[in-house]
């Protein structure tokens, strides 16, 4: 019984993640604020394979860090697992340490944490899991639950896919990788029926339906010139379509979803997959929204026209670059002329296009940006999730650019140089009024509209800008 005079369920295991919609740097508009489904997931195998009471914690829409000490102090979890961002970094190295001061055992998870474990071992992590999370978690806690959950070393050694710090302040890692869960055999998200309910009323607030992430595969299936795969890489493994489409017509019956969002890395890739989804969803005999991505050189029309007759209302390209020169300099597996054509293709059928861009690229040039502003105004998409990748930037939710500038890319970025931050900051503007149309609100889109002259002056204004 809490102080209020309530009963609560102890959990062994509080699964939470970090992103608040209110520190996001990013205009209202252009947020997309899913929690991200690692956690459900690992939540999911935990109770399943674990036998054992756990809770999930969405801090989307909360309004100060405190909330989760309160939370957690409530709760009073034996472990608590936090999924970690770049772009969530200082939410989530506070958030160990207020679930360490609770008393619970704190594991790290996601791919800040692998990119940064001594960070998050010094904020009060015991332990950080260094793959997609299933078994090595459910290793974790049976092991901690059979030493009173007390993470000593002679324990955590024996765990493979972790690492942590000995009493000496070093860090080790384990021997041996995390055991990867065939993709069947893992079970659906854990979505608590009133925490999923209030969030897709914020969802509401926000001036949009009311949507739920969705995801079909692990990993990702093409090679770029800048991978991200820092959790979910090789091999790439995806689910039946029928068992996919099953998973949306469950969440119908159970929420009052408007759209599905599905966060597959790319989601438009195999034409016989998708053609059996379509399928699928056709047979259900029920009306469905969805949006996914795709790349600009695995996209046919048969495809893109199925998905359209069965509820695809929006498709986000990899558009990276409007340089040819840049892309291949980079080892890119596509050239612009790619967005073009695919661009061409999404609209003829009536769905909607984003475009995902890069800017501050390693040796990218005003002429090279040039050319990314201009298939920005030539393509006029729905929406454009524009990412700075030179070091000083921040890094998006979805996307982990941290490894772009921390690793040989960032040798080569020393070597070749990058624009300077004040024209990327006026590209990074000039690109996102750009992508305003049919996004966000009435309120953010005005506000937009508004700024959106003074962006282009500003760089029209910029030193070495070619006047058109």
């Amino acid at each position: 019984m809490d102080k209020t005079g309530q009963y609560v369920i102890q959990p062994e295991v509080l699964f939470a993640h970090a992103y608040m919609l209110g520190l996001d740097r990013r205009r209202p508009g252009a947020v997309h604020p899913l929690p991200p489904l690692e956690p459900a997931e690992v939540a999911a195998w935990i109770a399943d394979r674990a036998f054992t009471a756990v809770e999930t914690w969405d801090s989307t829409f909360r309004r100060d860090l405190g909330a989760f000490e309160v939370a957690v102090s409530r709760l009073r979890p034996r472990v608590a697992w936090l999924y970690t961002h770049p772009t969530t970094r200082d939410t989530a190295t506070q958030f160990c340490r207020m679930a360490r001061r609770a008393g619970a055992t704190v594991i790290a998870a996601g791919p800040d944490a692998l990119l940064r474990p001594s960070l998050y071992l010094r904020s009060g992590a015991d332990a950080v899991v260094l793959g997609e999370g299933e078994n090595a978690t459910l290793d974790l806690v049976l092991a901690l639950r059979a030493n009173d959950y007390r993470p000593d070393s002679d324990v955590l050694s024996r765990i493979p896919g972790t690492c942590w710090m000995d009493q000496h302040g070093t860090l080790r890692y384990s021997a041996g990788a995390e055991r990867l869960v065939p993709i069947e055999e893992l079970p659906r998200p854990y979505r608590d029926p009133e925490v999923t309910r209030v969030h897709l009323d914020r969802w509401l607030t926000l001036g949009a339906g009311s949507q739920l992430a969705i995801r079909s595969a692990r990993g990702c299936p093409i090679s770029c010139g800048f991978c991200t795969n820092t959790v979910f890489g090789r091999p790439y493994r995806r689910r039946t379509p029928a068992d996919v489409v099953s998973e949306m017509m469950d969440l119908l019956d159970r929420f009052p979803v408007d759209r599905f969002v599905f966060t597959d890395e790319v989601f438009l890739f195999d034409p016989t997959w998708i053609a059996d989804f379509c399928d699928a969803i056709e047979q259900s005999g029920r009306e469905v929204e969805f949006e996914a991505s795709a790349h600009p050189a695995n996209l046919d029309e048969a495809s893109v026209e199925r998905l359209a007759r069965v509820g695809c209302v929006r498709l986000e390209l990899d558009a990276a670059s409007g340089s040819s020169r840049l892309m291949k300099a980079l080892s890119w597996s596509y050239e612009p002329a790619s967005v073009y054509r695919a661009a061409t293709t999404v609209r003829s059928v009536g769905i909607e296009l984003g475009l995902q861009v890069l800017v501050g690229l390693p040796g990218e040039t005003r002429a090279d940006l040039d050319q990314t502003l201009q298939m920005v105004s030539i393509v006029e998409p729905h929406g454009v999730e524009v990412t700075r990748v030179d070091p000083d930037s921040p890094a998006l939710f979805r996307k982990d650019w941290a490894r772009v500038v921390e690793g040989p890319v960032a040798d080569r970025a020393a070597k070749d140089g990058v624009l300077p931050s004040a024209v990327l900051d006026a590209a990074v503007g000039w690109l996102d009024s750009r992508g305003a149309k049919g996004n966000g609100s009435v309120s953010s889109r005005l506000v937009r509209s508004a700024r959106r002259p003074l962006l282009r002056a500003a760089v029209r204004a910029l030193p070495g800008r070619r006047r058109r």
